[in-house]
């Protein structure tokens, strides 16, 4: 029996026992069938490999979003290495210490929030905008990304208290349907019950 290693979870089991995913390289073999390459997969390391290519997905489209933004507001064909890095810092939760960085993953700020949070504060970069001149666009960059950093704390804030009235509101409305249910029900007449004929 032929054992492979899981893509996902880097142990070893029986071809047998794993799933597979194949896809083309483009390339060809001497007899002429395209090369594949080849993943395998326990059944439970496959749905947390498909959640995390989802999630990854969904933050290409965010970084994009950013990406597209930050073109237009600093009036640039496209953002140098130093300004995706802050960016990645800033995403990733990476940290400074003593002068060396530490590199996490995923444990910071989503795109999606920085997105939000450059659009809370438009009026604020348009006012530093009019306001400053910078000697660079990196400068002009770095100015504007620390006054985002800074205002983060309050979109979040705002966007967790959004998200409890929501969850407030469904409760509402669970608690009047079901008050308007036990409303609609009658209750049945006596046949003992005389009161008609008086």
């Amino acid at each position: 029996m032929k054992e492979v290693k899981c893509t996902w979870c880097k142990t070893k089991d029986k071809k047998e026992e794993m799933k597979v995913e194949e896809k083309g390289t483009g390339k060809f073999n001497k007899n002429g069938t395209e090369k594949m390459v080849r993943k395998y997969f326990h059944k439970e390391c496959e749905i947390e490999f498909i959640k995390d290519k989802e999630m990854k997905k969904k933050e290409l489209v965010e970084l994009d979003l950013l990406y597209s933004f930050l073109r237009d507001l600093h009036k640039i064909q496209f953002l140098d290495g130093r300004m995706m890095e802050k960016i990645q810092d800033l995403r990733n939760g990476t940290i400074k210490i003593d002068g060396r960085k530490i590199n996490k993953y995923k444990q910071g700020v989503t795109y999606s929030l920085m997105l939000e949070t450059y659009q809370y504060i438009q009026q604020k970069i348009d006012f530093i905008l009019n306001s400053n001149q910078f000697k660079e666009k990196w400068n002009e960059f770095s100015y504007i990304f620390g006054t985002m950093v800074r205002n983060i704390n309050t979109v979040q804030e705002a966007e967790n208290r959004r998200v409890i009235t929501e969850k407030i509101n469904r409760n509402i409305k669970v608690d009047k349907e079901t008050v308007e249910i036990e409303v609609k029900k009658t209750q049945k007449k006596d046949d003992l019950d005389i009161s008609d004929f008086l």
